[in-house]
């Protein structure tokens, strides 16, 4: 049965930094690995030549080069890819912000004007498919630091750190089960 998770990205060894002032401006870089699971699939049960595997990946590349914030992208085979993406903008503003797509969301923030917060939170993947990944071989693991002088409302961080006003929190992620990270700032 193939993936339902057509145009979807998973995270793998990566690291996720985000640092966000009190006003809404933010930055946000991602470093690592993004996986296309249907083409590792696909070339994992002999479905896919080598010539519509270049088709696939001239797709993905293409879908993934849209967004401005890329600034590194290329293919390493197995339907991996390694990217460098970095945006800087203001969540008060854009009201949200979603990497990398609505359809595969691995991190994403809201503002709620209500209650003068913003919520970042990791995406995740659906229990569903979690088995077929790791028939695969898919391994999600990784780093996310958010730095911020703004209050925390809740979070769900491994570490916490207040160090000269600045909040500090980081997240290590060792499996694709691991609770999906969240904090609440305002």
């Amino acid at each position: 049965m193939p993936f339902i998770l057509v145009g979807c990205y998973l995270p793998e060894s990566f690291a996720i930094d985000i640092s966000m002032e009190r006003n809404g401006d933010y930055r946000m870089s991602y470093r690592g690995l993004l996986v296309q699971p249907t083409i590792t699939e696909a070339l994992l049960d002999g479905s896919l030549d080598a010539e519509a595997e270049k088709e696939k990946v001239a797709i993905v590349l293409a879908d993934l080069k849209r967004d401005s914030g890329v600034k590194q992208l290329s293919y390493s085979g197995r339907g991996v890819f390694k990217i460098v993406y970095e945006r800087s903008s203001n969540i008060i503003r854009d009201k949200s912000f979603v990497f990398v797509r609505r359809n595969s969301r691995i991190l994403e923030m809201f503002f709620y004007k209500d209650s003068n917060t913003v919520e970042i939170r990791g995406g995740f993947v659906p229990d569903r498919y979690q088995e077929r990944l790791n028939a695969l071989g898919y391994q999600m693991t990784g780093t996310i630091n958010f730095r911020t002088k703004a209050g925390i409302r809740s979070h769900n961080a491994a570490e916490f750190k207040n160090e000269d006003g600045e909040n500090r929190l980081h997240w290590e992620i060792k499996s694709i089960t691991d609770p999906v990270p969240n904090v609440i700032v305002g």
